[in-house]
């Protein structure tokens, strides 16, 4: 019977928010009663995450001669950091923004940073975060431009996907 009772309350607490009454008071000119956009669904299904600081990728003290980051769209700062030295034996490696803790990474394979160019794997113990780059057009004229990229966090839990820009460079 305890298992069922959150399940009472929120069936409650549903069927009480569909019976709220938000027409315009009566006698009020319709006319000026607010009008809803209706909601965005990209909005409600991706919620801007916490970017990372620069204590964060200070903390942890990556090597190196150049890096890569993942921006969330519509995000102030970074998701994910990587760096890697320009040779063939070097493995990149990173930091990523998981809530309020960042995680350390191990890039999949060796390539150093010419292999995180056109998008890259990490893994943690079972954690896997991968940057596919969706576009190959920049997204400005820098010297170092973004592109679209999809960054996918897969856990034993699922796979979530976000949408924002990759950047590679000095």
């Amino acid at each position: 019977m305890t298992r069922r009772a959150p399940l009472l309350a929120t069936a409650l607490a549903l069927a009480l928010a569909g019976c709220s009454d938000d027409s315009p008071e009566k006698g009020a000119d319709p006319a000026a009663a607010p009008t809803r956009a209706p909601p965005d669904p990209a909005l409600a299904a991706q919620q801007i995450r916490e970017p990372l600081v620069a204590e964060d990728i200070a903390g942890a003290a990556l090597a190196g001669e150049l890096s890569c980051s993942f921006a969330q769209a519509g995000a102030e700062g970074p998701l994910l950091v990587a760096q890697a030295d320009v040779t063939d034996q070097a493995r990149a490696a990173g930091v990523l923004k998981l809530g309020p803790s960042t995680l350390r990474l191990r890039g999949a394979g060796t390539g150093g940073f010419n292999a995180m160019v056109h998008g890259a794997r990490f893994t943690s113990g079972d954690l896997e975060a991968s940057v596919a780059v969706t576009s190959q057009t920049p997204l400005d004229d820098s010297e170092s431009p973004p592109l679209p990229a999809r960054l996918a966090i897969t856990t034993p839990a699922g796979t979530e996907q976000i949408d924002g820009e990759w950047t590679c460079g000095p």
